[in-house]
């Protein structure tokens, strides 16, 4: 009777480690890719110059992913100037929440949130789709993001029309500033 016991407390054990160390890894991996509406916990330093990095606590979600007409129904209604998709693809428009939370002292920088390649959609196969140059629904996810002020906004991807599950990278470290911080990925889908 007490091998029995003492299997079943290792077995249930076994299971807690497994689906802790499961959600640690949500949206760390391609694979493990995060879905819509679950925020992830990391962390980014953020500064002016190498030296000056400072560590902060910052969540980040894909809130909302809308695809193909309605997509480009908000698109459309962003600016009239915004191109159709090009054939045999379509756009996905994203709402995405982000929000940082200072760790540290002095705990002023700010994060440039929406820089050139921080957000990526990746195809199925894990190739990069190209960025495509129209203006996003309003408010658009583009500004400086001070400590405990969260941004919400959309930003917008074009991919093929037979990718059923696209992803979306965000790279903190993208664009050449001083952001640093873990590649997490999200289900556009």
């Amino acid at each position: 009777m007490k091998s029995k016991i003492v299997v079943a407390f290792t077995l249930l054990a076994l299971t807690t480690v497994i689906c802790v160390n499961t959600a640690v890894a949500q949206g760390q991996t391609p694979t493990d890719a995060a879905p819509i509406g679950l925020y992830i916990e990391s962390q980014v330093k953020c500064g002016d110059a190498a030296g000056s990095l400072e560590p902060y606590d910052m969540k980040i979600a894909l809130l909302e992913a809308v695809r193909g007409k309605e997509a480009w129904d908000k698109i459309q209604a962003a600016s009239a100037s915004n191109q159709p998709p090009k054939a045999g693809f379509e756009y996905i428009a994203a709402r995405v929440a982000f929000e940082m939370t200072a760790t540290g002292a002095p705990g002023n920088k700010t994060f440039d949130l929406g820089r050139p390649m921080q957000f990526t959609a990746l195809a199925s196969d894990g190739s990069e789709y190209e960025t495509p140059s129209v203006a996003p629904p309003k408010p658009e996810l583009k500004r400086a993001v001070p400590a405990s002020d969260p941004a919400e906004g959309w930003i917008v991807f074009l991919v093929k029309q037979a990718d059923s599950k696209p992803l979306m990278m965000f790279d903190p470290a993208s664009g050449g500033a001083m952001g640093r911080g873990k590649l997490l990925f999200f289900q556009l889908y």
